[in-house]
């Protein structure tokens, strides 16, 4: 680190200068995930006591809307490695949460399903996630919230991928 830029981080340290993010808060990408770490560090706190982090309570989401996915359908869908995704799901099956079963189609792939009790888990957190966000979207009314939604789904993948 350069002279200067170590004398910026000990006035801040210090408490002596305030900092300016002035050059970055035109950028989407910078306010998204000031956004994100926002909203994700009160969230952990709200599914945390439930026994969720945010991809379990993700997973157990996804298996309510898709009952019976195979595992590797699921992984794409939220854009996550199977391996990483099998870990999730022994997570989630070792709690008794989730369900896997041989796909009657293909015997080789695995049909995932949640047991009552996860099913009962994700409508408890669901309510309780839906809670937070309308903490954090408050000021917000239905037509910008609609808004927001609809131009962060326009942004989620890639030009030319969807």
């Amino acid at each position: 680190m350069g002279k200067s830029a170590q004398v910026l981080v000990n006035i801040h340290r210090e408490g002596g200068a305030s900092v300016s993010d002035a050059a970055l808060s035109n950028l989407i990408g910078y306010n998204l995930k000031r956004s994100f770490n926002g909203i994700y560090i009160d969230l952990a706190e709200v599914l945390r006591p439930l026994g969720l982090r945010m991809i379990t309570f993700t997973i157990l989401t996804m298996l309510k809307e898709n009952p019976g996915i195979r595992l590797s359908n699921l992984a794409a869908a939220i854009d996550m490695e199977k391996p990483n995704m099998v870990a999730v799901i022994d997570e989630l099956a070792s709690r008794a949460w989730v369900t896997r079963s041989a796909d009657p189609y293909d015997r080789r792939a695995r049909q995932l399903h949640l047991t009552e009790t996860g099913a009962a888990l994700q409508g408890f957190a669901y309510a309780e996630v839906c809670d937070h966000e309308e903490s954090f979207l408050q000021h917000l009314d239905g037509d910008e919230r609609a808004q927001l939604i609809a131009l962060l789904s326009k942004i989620r993948q890639p030009a030319g991928k969807g």
